[in-house]
């Protein structure tokens, strides 16, 4: 179409770019910690644990933080502006065990208000074969799009991790996936990105959120460089949001999860009762009923969970 000699896009690509980079609205946890030396040696001190028994209360993001993260642009598409449907799986660890339901509930606060419908499936001390094991058992389950954040956990083998992310793309072909690359805290994982960066060349489903370079920024992540921080965990939930964008229905929900077990990290597990309650399998107003930016600044209020210490 053109106007005045200029040619214009159709108005639907200018709403889906204007919706995707609306800030999402999300509470955040605490950052996980650990001391799991009874644990392999490729199996990280800290890896896999969920955040203390230490919410206390609510504050909202510093606005200091909220102004200052940079988000490198997604690298393939939007998962919302390619998927079919609005039902999301997000398959990971403890960084993304600790926003499930269960705790904090900062990942369906982040992505309900975008129209997801989404389950979790995360758990303590995993490492990329898990990814396969969630999708022999929920892969039937009628998903429209994946999250994979699976490599934080690396037994230094980069053909066999390599192989295992190739056949979780592929089984979840044709459905978009955005994969996610882990911080940089130790040389060997520039292999884990540079595999996750291989696969996503190979597989025309697969886009990249570039969580090593968020990660690297101040304040992002705790002091073990691999945990996102209390506040961390708004700018991760905030990050997978842009990589998704909206929905392509806008009923949003969260869902139930089948892998809870948290064993691997029972020692510093929080006590559920005192985490915020999220709203399981409730559902969520369209993306044009969110709640809105604090009239008062230019920076969108966030309600989050912190704790009396975010200590590795």
């Amino acid at each position: 179409m053109e106007l005045n000699g200029r040619r214009m896009r159709p108005l639907s690509f200018h709403r889906h770019r204007i919706l995707a980079n609306l800030l999402v609205v999300l509470t955040v946890g605490v950052a996980a910690c650990s001391t799991e030396s009874s644990q392999s040696s490729s199996l990280l001190d800290g890896i896999g644990v969920i955040p203390g028994n230490d919410f206390v209360g609510q504050a909202t993001l510093p606005p200091t933080l909220a102004a200052s993260i940079k988000f490198p642009p997604i690298q393939g598409p939007l998962v919302g502006s390619v998927a079919k449907g609005n039902r999301l799986l997000v398959i990971g660890d403890s960084i993304i065990a600790s926003t499930a339901s269960r705790y904090g509930g900062e990942m369906c606060r982040a992505l309900l208000p975008l129209g997801w419908q989404l389950a979790i499936e995360a758990e303590p001390s995993r490492f990329v074969q898990f990814g396969r094991e969630v999708l022999r058992a929920r892969l039937s389950d009628g998903w429209d799009a994946s999250v994979v954040f699976l490599g934080t956990n690396y037994t230094g083998q980069i053909d066999k991790y390599t192989s295992d992310l190739t056949a979780i793309v592929t089984s979840l072909k044709p459905r978009p996936v955005l994969l996610i690359t882990t911080s940089l805290f130790r040389d060997r994982q520039k292999e884990v990105n540079g595999a996750i960066l291989k696969v996503a060349a190979a597989n025309d489903n697969v886009s990249v959120l570039d969580w090593a370079s968020i990660s690297s920024q101040a304040g992002v992540l705790n002091r073990d460089k691999i945990h996102p921080s209390a506040d961390g965990r708004a700018v991760l939930v905030t990050a997978i949001g842009k990589g998704l964008g909206p929905a392509p229905s806008q009923q949003g929900k969260c869902l139930a999860s089948t892998f809870t077990d948290d064993s691997a990290g029972a020692d510093v597990l929080p006590d559920v009762t005192s985490t915020v309650d999220t709203g399981v399998n409730s559902t969520q107003a369209p993306v044009s009923n969110a709640p809105s930016v604090d009239s008062t600044s230019s920076v969108p209020t966030t309600s989050l969970a912190i704790a009396t210490s975010t200590t590795p």
